[in-house]
């Protein structure tokens, strides 16, 4: 069997047909033209094979696929090395996917979805962020750009679109859906090809690329780049159905396991907009006791427990602040745990202050950033003018940890698995505020542009990968100013995601709970209820409750009453958050306004929840659990 008929295979589209040969499924786009050789396909147990190939410029290609039957899916990675004598110029982008397709005629002009990533803090409805994007694909007799999406050209892979994208069928009964796994510059790309006018012959090719991009590297001989993973589905259905595809690989076979098994979405208290960083060990106590008695699994203390607090203190890791623990972390972890939760910590382990001890004991780890890089644009927090940056001294002030560095990474694995082990923490929050691109560029030659990225993402997975080995039952809460940084790689090392800095409105969070389920389970989309007040409604807890069920308010000066309903809303939240995991659907699609009726629900084939909004009138909110 070629290559495409195991693709073909392990994803259930028979209706794909051979388009024009390509001879290897991926590809690498460089000044000069790679000629790939016939590539050699290997067998390697029932479900995985490897395909090998070298290149008449002295290219060798490993391209390994793992199939999983029970979703529909084939997972596809590899690497391309230079082990000829010569230099490949300018090599700008190495796709691991770059295939075309053959759509039969049942296909018709298929539909395709894109989702947004972390666009800001939206102040309007809809807001932009998370929202999905479709789009209908026409054989035309011009088509000079495929249909494109892209990372945010700061380095951080989901400020502009989340990297995935779904194909499918124009009736709504067939298609494949993909996502990439890169937290740094990534692109996937659709290009129909041109079809002359009255031109009604099949197949009809469309061509399927996702890559990384962001390079401008003289491939030396012994360089060598990765065709970071790619996860294609297929599926039977429409849009939605291509989401869930997604939703359901990701569940059982991306995501990490918590203490052995199926991590749950919990219920967290974070004191950053109850508190800020005015606190201590003692000071907390009572936030500690009202959050046990009202049945919270986490509680986080977020940026400042260290000593110079935030932001001054990044890199401070090993230090807590002697003010706020003047006996350390490990006294109040144990006060937490007496009382039945876990204790979380913020963590910026990949910067460091240029005065925090990280820096100044290993100042070979880190790398440092100009304010102004020749890709932004008027817009961009390192032109000038004031802006949120020069008041937190970014990037002035902060350095980048290599994680090309072995040291370093061992490091950066030291400083979770101390506060895991030494001091009982069991969940922390991973942030990533700043912009890595300046930092990557700022540090290569001109012809070595990429490396350093490759290096940074290839380092984070490695560290994160032996975290999560060491500690077994840490939950990990990936962030990036919100979410900046959520994709395939950041979903296979986290639990959930701080999904947005906007916390404040009940119909914007909602929307974008909402929207993050559209192609990831629901676990996955973490935010708090703090709003400066405590007559929470249902209206309130449901728009929070379609992920990870967060507060952060002062629960510990509620009126009775208030605790009371809260309470009840986390034990009603757990009662379903399992299902959060399940095959979601909105009935309503996506609202155009916050008070336009809304309905949602997921099911695991035995359970469902469903909630409805704004049926009954405005701020009106219902839910049913139904099933064993």
């Amino acid at each position: 069997m070629t290559w495409f008929d195991l693709l073909r295979r392990a994803i259930g589209r028979d209706d794909l047909l051979p388009a024009p040969a390509a001879r290897v499924p991926f590809s690498v786009v460089a000044d000069a033209e790679v000629e790939w050789h016939e590539p050699t396909v290997v067998q390697c147990g029932d479900r995985a094979w490897e395909l090998t190939a070298g290149s008449a410029q002295g290219l060798e290609a490993v391209w390994r696929a793992v199939e999983h039957p029970d979703t529909r899916a084939i997972e596809c990675a590899g690497s391309v090395r230079n082990v000829g004598r010569g230099t490949l110029p300018r090599v700008r982008e190495v796709r691991t996917l770059d295939v075309p397709l053959g759509l039969s005629e049942a296909w018709g002009e298929p539909f395709v979805r894109t989702v947004n990533g972390a666009r800001g803090m939206p102040n309007y409805f809809p807001p932009d962020d998370f929202r999905s994007r479709d789009r209908q694909l026409l054989r035309v007799s011009q088509a000079f750009l495929p249909l494109q999406v892209a990372a945010a050209d700061d380095g951080r892979s989901s400020g502009h679109s989340l990297p995935c994208t779904i194909l499918a069928g124009e009736a709504g009964d067939r298609g494949l859906a993909l996502f990439y796994e890169w937290s740094g510059l990534w692109s996937i790309g659709i290009q129909q090809s041109v079809a002359p006018h009255g031109e009604t012959s099949w197949p009809w090719t469309l061509r399927l690329t996702a890559g990384l991009w962001g390079l401008a590297i003289d491939l030396r001989p012994g360089d060598e780049l990765p065709l970071p993973n790619v996860l294609l589905a297929g599926f039977d259905g429409d849009l939605d159905a291509g989401g869930n595809a997604l939703r359901r690989h990701v569940a059982r076979h991306v995501a990490p396991t918590l203490g052995g098994g199926p991590a749950l979405a919990p219920v967290s208290f974070n004191t950053w907009f109850a508190i800020g960083n005015d606190f201590t060990a003692a000071t907390l106590a009572p936030a500690v006791d009202a959050c046990a008695a009202a049945g919270f699994d986490y509680f986080a203390v977020d940026a400042g427990w260290f000593a110079d607090g935030f932001r001054h203190g990044i890199g401070n890791w090993t230090r807590p602040h002697a003010g706020k623990f003047p006996d350390g972390v490990a006294p109040f972890v144990r006060y937490v745990a007496e009382r039945g939760m876990g204790t979380g910590l913020w963590f910026e382990p990949e910067y460091a202050h240029v005065d925090s001890d990280a820096v100044r004991d290993h100042p070979e780890w880190f790398l440092s950033a100009p304010r102004r890089t020749p890709w932004t644009r008027p817009h961009d927090p390192f032109d000038a003018g004031p802006t949120v940056f020069d008041v937190l001294d970014y990037p002035d002030r902060f350095q980048m940890l290599d994680l090309g560095q072995a040291d370093a990474r061992q490091w950066c694995v030291d400083v979770i698995v101390n506060a895991y082990e030494r001091w009982g923490v069991r969940w922390i929050r991973w942030d990533h505020n700043q912009a890595p691109r300046p930092y990557w560029e700022a540090n290569e030659p001109a012809d070595r542009v990429g490396l350093r990225q490759v290096a940074h993402i290839s380092g984070l997975y490695a560290v994160l990968d032996e975290i999560l080995r060491a500690c077994p039952d840490l939950f990990v809460e990936q962030c990036a100013g919100g979410g900046h940084r959520i994709d395939l790689g950041t979903v296979r090392r986290g639990h959930a995601f701080w999904m947005s800095d906007h916390t404040v409105h009940s119909d914007l969070v909602r929307a974008l709970q909402h929207g993050l389920n559209t192609v990831l389970p629901g676990i996955y989309a973490n935010t708090n209820l703090c709003q400066g007040r405590f007559d929470y409604d249902d209206y309130d807890y449901l728009s929070h409750g379609g992920g990870s069920f967060g507060f952060s308010g002062r629960l510990w000066e509620a009126p009775r009453a208030d605790f009371e309903r809260y309470r009840g809303a986390i034990e009603r939240f757990k009662r379903y958050r399992h299902l959060l995991s399940g095959d979601y659907t909105r009935a309503t699609g996506e609202p155009q306004g916050r008070s336009e009726h809304a309905q949602v629900a997921w099911s695991d084939g035995a359970q469902s929840v469903e909630m409805e909004f704004n049926a009954r009138g405005p701020r009106s909110a219902t839910i049913e659990i139904a099933g064993a």
